[in-house]
């Protein structure tokens, strides 16, 4: 039986960030925000790389019962968590107002990858998939074709995706090609005959010349990266932060806390040196916010594996 516990590391009225330790050594982090009474809204990121996938599921049974009982002490109605591991796994949703799912159901919905990609048809330079989801249900199918370095193809939707659902199912595809055998990636993502995104990646650092895209307006650095809202929780958003040279991939989280004029958060990166780019990150960053609300300014930790790297303070007028 494996020893799981939680090393507090920060806390403060309004949150807490500990280390998640297994059998004395460091698995990952978990943070939580939370106003009593009312909601609480957290990550917890589990680094693969140390973390086996038995020891994972028993990991997520600890914390799901931690969560369980945190927000019942704070009398939250509602607690979501955004378990991550490598990719995005499922949202740990709890709401005192409806009846609680059984461990098997939350067992279930927290399991390694929210989709599953299978191969059912190879040949030459063509490949499709099927697109299966948690309880096994066909969600989308997906056809692809190989021109040189190059994939392209599309991804047709049996039910209309959100935001997330389609950067997921991207990642997978992506991740199963080889990217020292290709260079670029165009994928259309259709429902019901209409296309709902197009989503081209680029291995810059496979090319000769890197890809700019045209739909994007900026300094050169700021056209690498991207800033996608994926979780609004009225006074907390949650953003991922995207880096096309670094795959088109994941490389931070961002929780932000908007509920006062001085908002006030932290981004939790996937490696440390991606925080070297914290101030193209945190210019896209705020021009994201300036789109929510009315702002006085920014409080920003980056963090890496609970440690804190460097405090932003940001004075900013609007972008518009």
């Amino acid at each position: 039986m494996k020893t799981i516990e939680l090393r507090p590391d920060l806390r403060t009225a309004g949150g807490e960030m500990s280390d998640v330790m297994v059998n004395g050594r460091f698995a990952g982090t978990f943070a939580l925000i939370y106003r009593e009474g009312d909601r609480a809204v957290g990550s917890v990121q589990l680094e693969e790389e140390s973390l086996a996938a038995e020891e994972k599921e028993q990991v997520v049974k600890f914390l799901q019962s931690y969560v369980e009982s945190f927000s019942g002490a704070v009398n939250a109605d509602t607690c979501d968590v955004v378990v991550t591991y490598s990719s995005f796994d499922r949202i740990v949703a709890i709401d005192h107002e409806e009846e609680v799912q059984d461990e098997d159901e939350y067992t279930a919905e927290m399991d390694s990858d929210m989709f599953e990609l299978v191969v059912v048809n190879e040949k030459r330079n063509r490949i499709d998939y099927h697109v299966y989801g948690v309880h096994d249900e066909w969600i989308a199918e997906v056809f692809l074709r190989a021109e040189e370095a190059d994939v392209i193809g599309s991804v047709k939707w049996n039910r209309f995706p959100n935001d997330e659902e389609i950067e997921i199912v991207t990642g997978l595809i992506v991740s199963d090609f080889d990217e020292e055998t290709v260079d670029t990636f165009a994928i259309q993502h259709q429902f019901e005959g209409e296309t709902l995104d197009t989503i081209e990646l680029t291995h810059e650092d496979l090319l000769d010349e890197p890809t700019i895209s045209i739909s994007t307006i900026g300094s050169p650095d700021e056209e690498d990266f991207s800033v996608v809202l994926i979780r609004d929780d009225g006074d907390v958003l949650i953003y991922e932060i995207y880096q096309q040279s670094a795959g088109g991939l994941p490389i931070g989280t961002a929780t932000i806390d908007i509920q006062h004029r001085r908002l006030t958060g932290y981004i939790d990166f996937r490696q440390r040196e991606h925080a070297d780019d914290a101030e193209v990150i945190s210019s896209l960053l705020l021009k994201e916010l300036d789109k929510e609300k009315d702002y006085d300014g920014l409080n920003l930790a980056l963090m890496y594996r609970n440690e804190l790297l460097e405090d932003y303070i940001i004075d900013n007028e609007p972008y518009h």
